[in-house]
């Protein structure tokens, strides 16, 4: 019953799930954080830390997409501090339900979400703790305002006009 926000995608170093890890360890937040993906590689630290249990986080795995899009209705919000994507589905996949999105201030953040994403620097966990308080507050930004994610063709013409 209490709010939770959601990390999906897989469990690698350039997800950078070791930011929510830190924030939920230090001042666990009044909000569950759901891991939702599975293990990838080079992460060992992070596996151990998701063994050992932080209080408030769950770590799920192998759920289909009906789901992972039921998890993400329910959420207080997204929570994307990749390092490095090269599309960013989640955000789009997220967006597209409604759902706030707190991701890295990556340049392919602001193409996929534009101003519906609210962005936050990966090195600066203040302002995450910030913009989960301010989700948990109710503070929703421009989620869920007329969002459409933008179309594989539309994504590959901007890549490729940028060569």
């Amino acid at each position: 019953n209490r709010p939770y926000f959601v990390a999906l995608g897989t469990i690698e170093p350039r997800k950078n799930h070791a930011l929510l890890l830190d924030l939920w360890e230090r001042e666990a937040p009044e909000a569950d954080l759901i891991v939702c993906g599975t293990r990838g590689w080079n992460n060992e630290d992070v596996f151990a830390r998701l063994d050992a249990g932080i209080a408030g986080v769950r770590e799920i795995a192998g759920l289909d997409d009906g789901a992972v899009a039921a998890l993400l209705s329910g959420s207080r919000g997204l929570l994307f501090p990749s390092l490095a994507e090269g599309f960013g589905l989640p955000m789009a996949e997220a967006a597209a339900l409604g759902v706030p999105v707190v991701c890295g201030d990556l340049a392919v953040c602001r193409e996929v979400l534009g101003g519906v994403g609210v962005y936050a620097s990966t090195s600066d966990p203040y302002a995450w703790r910030r913009a989960i308080r301010a989700l948990l507050d109710g503070e929703t930004g421009g989620a869920g305002r007329g969002y459409v994610p933008p179309s594989w063709s539309d994504h590959f013409k901007t890549v490729l006009s940028m060569a």
